[in-house]
């Protein structure tokens, strides 16, 4: 277990006047933190960031209190003494409570006058009360299309007179027992959560452009423990899903086919790992460390066409899982269809992840990184800070409301708002 750090005193820095702006990515396998300033035209600086392995944690959950608030604690720390501030409040993507999709269509009655935000608003609280009376807590709350008066669908009904509304409400919700944890290991890392965003939302909003979520795409990040997908269409998120394969499989499957070390495995996996057959090449060879976990010499040498045989394996058993989950979803995405596809997470640095992508799904496909936000962003920079990315892209947003773990809009006090929050899930 990670030794505790001294407790992180408040302070009344930038962290209160909006200029700070910080996220944090809980993951499958690490814990990422960005800092950045915000300028008075809305540009971002970065400031600081950190990264950390996610001890305490399980596939995004927290399953020891102590060592995950100390992972917390140090990726804080690291990042705050690089930005030479201390944050107050966050945003942060998490995975945790294995968010999912619900459709619903909500009606409400008019009366002949015309539709108002009063209206739409009642139309989400009325889904997200359905949805928390199965016992799960809602993340997002997003208005796919709208009728009055079984019209033609649009996106914003507001102004338009009839006697019935009806909204198709897409809503993410988890499990709330996880989500509970995840909070209270914040809180005594002394900090005040803003926001709780969906992992695979956080990663489509933190890589994706913005004419790939109006035309369509299909998000897949690729971490350790996991694989999760958010398609966007018409600019909004339209469905999130997982499966429970990810690149830690991959490297299992390296460690036991070669007969080497896990450590071994990761570092064979990371730095010579392919999908693609042009790797495979008989006289390249690959030093293979000796099995166990301590530093050695190297015991002999691998063609590189044997360890691309056995990743290129597992990459098609992740995609052909995921190909089946998204056919069982084929209603959503046959009303939607996505034009394209971006990996995104630790394994999408695989070479020809994205060649292999395409001829799975017959579509365009593309490596994923965070876009360019901040000036200091490298064009080469890791896709498995899409979703730490993300989660600090959404404070740009004009409606902060949008952040919020329901997706409230228009309400005023931040702390007000998690607080009505936490009373109405928990």
């Amino acid at each position: 277990m990670s030794a505790v750090l001294p407790a992180r005193p408040r302070t009344s820095g930038l962290g209160r006047g909006g200029a700070l702006l910080a996220a944090l990515d809980i993951g499958t396998s690490k814990i990422a933190c960005l800092i950045a300033a915000r300028g008075p035209r809305g540009e971002l600086a970065l400031l600081g960031r950190g990264l950390q392995s996610a001890d305490g944690l399980e596939a995004g959950e927290v399953v020891d209190l102590e060592a995950a608030e100390a992972a917390i604690r140090a990726v804080l720390q690291e990042a705050e003494e690089q930005a030479g501030q201390m944050v107050e409040t966050v945003v942060a993507s998490v995975g945790a409570g294995r968010p999912r999709s619900i459709l619903l269509e909500v009606e409400r009655p008019l009366g002949g006058r015309a539709v108002d935000e009063t209206d739409i608003e009642a139309a989400l609280e009325r889904a997200r009360a359905e949805v928390a009376g199965r016992g799960l807590t809602v993340l997002h709350r997003i208005a796919l299309e709208s009728r009055v008066d079984g019209g033609r669908p649009v996106e914003d009904p507001r102004g338009l007179e009839g006697e019935r509304l009806a909204i198709l409400v897409h809503l993410v919700a988890a499990e709330p027992e996880p989500l509970q944890t995840v909070l209270r290991c914040l809180e005594r890392c002394h900090l005040d959560v803003r926001g709780l965003v969906a992992a695979p939302y956080a990663a489509g909003m933190g890589c994706l452009h913005e004419d790939e979520r109006a035309r369509g795409c299909l998000l897949v990040d690729i971490g350790a423990h996991a694989t999760q997908i958010a398609h966007f269409a018409g600019g909004r998120l339209a469905h999130v899903d997982r499966i429970e394969m990810g690149g830690e499989r991959i490297t299992h499957d390296v460690a036991w086919g070669l007969q080497t070390s896990r450590r071994e495995a990761e570092r064979l996996k990371n730095l010579y790992g392919a999908v693609v057959w042009r790797t495979c090449d008989d006289h390249v060879r690959i030093a293979l460390g000796q099995h166990g976990d301590s530093p050695s010499p190297a015991a002999g040498e691998i063609p590189r066409t044997r360890l691309t045989t056995i990743v290129r394996a597992r990459v098609e058993e992740i995609f052909e899982a995921l190909a089946a989950r998204l056919r069982e979803r084929g209603d959503i995405l046959r009303a939607r269809p996505p034009r394209s596809i971006v990996l995104t997470g630790g394994a999408a640095q695989l070479e020809g992840m994205d060649e292999l992508a395409q001829e799975t799904f017959g579509l365009p496909a593309r490596i994923g990184r965070p876009r360019r936000l901040l000036a200091e962003l490298r064009e080469d920079e890791d896709p498995s800070l899409s979703a730490t990315m993300g989660a600090l892209a959404l404070q740009l947003e004009e409606e902060p409301g949008a952040l919020l773990p329901d997706g409230r809009r228009g309400v005023g006090d931040r702390l007000g708002r998690l607080r009505a929050w936490l009373r109405r899930n928990f």
